[in-house]
């Protein structure tokens, strides 16, 4: 390694200052320095020699500030890494996880600080507090992940996030915290299309969800393309999601306080990549045939008024899927060459969002009394009708785009209702 030479300068005023020099590597046959001067102490000079060496050495590696807290690295790792390499959602959940569970206990202190015992103590008391393996799960990915960045950063020469372990053979101090979601029996959910009968803008959204097991931003990401009426399929390319614009002070001050957004909606890949292509039923299928007629004929009614939607690139395209990250295909009413015919729409032609599921949500704990009820219920109560009806498992994880089949297994094999009590009440006779 070079050494750092200090040496006195003295500037056309007269002024002494000190300048700092080191050799680099020949170019050329040729040799080369780096000086800087300015420096008022020698101590001054030497100090920021010895930085710019040391930079040098490691190939213009910035020397890091290792006494940041774990709260301001967590922010760097955002901005810096995962903007980078993760979707919008995903940077979401992230932040809200960070902010309600992982700074409050872990933030305050230096990210040099922290050892394996810390993060071990933090993991067993969420555990002990009740939170579902899922979310602790998740967490600790959020601790290994950022750690194992601040390694690759140089800001701590190990990451303590190894092998943290998650308790499994003990229960919690208090009770799991668990979203249960909900079986809908038949009476129930003729209430609910009883109220959001053909016609309405829920009744589509609904019934795909009923008779498909889709999740919501899958059956409001399907266009008619995805819609195979002869083999009596759907295909799941895509979901859709909103990404929430933020607004500048001058954009509030101009909207005075409203709602107003520089948000959209956006396709990106299905949850856990689960592309796939699955059967429709003859029910669901006359509805969308007479839906896609009715959009049809609407379109040439309202002519000029009709709304139209189009995205950055096809939605279809089988580069997507190949992608390490999916890239966001905005969608807007700007026109482009591709135009996204959604079956999710009005009669004049608009958009019908998501967010009507909060209204219907509102509706059936109000008015309809099915207090548990969330916008997954339709999902668990299709896949729950086919562990009922008798199909394999695998063919229910694959329709509803499980990342496994022990997914699956876990979420409605747990579920007995009444008809499995009495199909299997009739098996148990007749084994004797």
């Amino acid at each position: 390694m070079s050494e750092v030479i200090v040496r006195e300068r003295y500037l056309k005023n007269g002024k002494k200052v000190y300048e700092y020099c080191f050799e680099l590597a020949h170019e050329g046959g040729k040799r080369r320095r780096r000086t800087k001067s300015g420096f008022a102490t020698k101590r001054e000079a030497r100090a920021a020699g010895r930085q710019a060496l040391y930079e040098y050495e490691n190939v213009g590696e910035v020397v890091v500030d290792n006494n940041i807290s774990y709260s301001d690295f967590l922010d760097f790792w955002i901005e810096n890494d995962c903007k980078n390499t993760c979707k919008e959602q995903t940077i979401k959940g992230y932040e809200k996880k960070i902010k309600l569970y992982i700074k409050p206990e872990l933030g305050a202190y230096r990210i040099k600080s922290i050892n394996k015992d810390n993060l071990q103590a933090f993991i067993t008391d969420l555990y002990n507090d009740g939170f579902s393996v899922n979310t602790v799960t998740s967490i600790k990915g959020l601790l290994t992940k950022s750690f194992n960045f601040a390694v690759d950063r140089n800001y701590i020469p190990a990451s303590p996030a190894v092998n943290l372990v998650i308790p499994k053979n003990k229960q919690p101090d208090r009770p799991t915290r668990f979203k249960q979601h909900i079986f809908l029996e038949k009476d129930q959910v003729d209430k609910i299309f009883e109220r959001f009968p053909k016609g309405t803008s829920s009744f589509i959204p609904l019934k795909i969800a009923y008779h498909t097991g889709m999740r919501p931003g899958e059956v409001f990401g399907l266009i008619w393309d995805d819609i195979d009426f002869v083999n009596k399929t759907i295909t799941v390319n895509r979901q859709v999601q909103w990404y929430a614009g933020k607004r500048t002070e001058e954009e509030k001050k101009r909207t005075n306080g409203t709602s107003e957004s520089n948000g959209y909606w956006y396709f990106c890949e299905p949850k856990y990549k689960s592309y796939r292509t699955i059967d429709i039923d003859d029910t669901l299928l006359d509805i969308l045939k007479e839906e896609y007629e009715k959009q049809q004929r609407a379109c040439e009614y309202y002519d000029e008024y009709y709304s139209h939607y189009y995205s950055d690139f096809k939605v279809t395209d089988e580069i997507l899927r190949r992608n390490t990250v999916f890239p966001q295909n905005r969608i807007g009413e700007t026109c482009t060459e591709h135009e996204v015919n959604f079956v999710c729409r009005r009669e004049d032609g608009s958009y019908v969002s998501s967010r009507t599921m909060q209204h219907v949500s509102r509706i059936v704990h109000m008015q309809l009394g099915i207090t548990d009820y969330d916008t997954y219920s339709l999902r668990h109560t299709h896949g729950t009708m086919l562990v009922e009806q008798g199909a394999d498992i695998i063919y229910v994880q694959r329709r509803l785009g499980h990342k496994n089949v022990k997914v699956t297994l876990e979420i409605y094999t747990n579920h007995v209702t009444k008809t499995i009590k009495s199909r299997n009440s009739e098996l148990l006779n007749t084994m004797y």
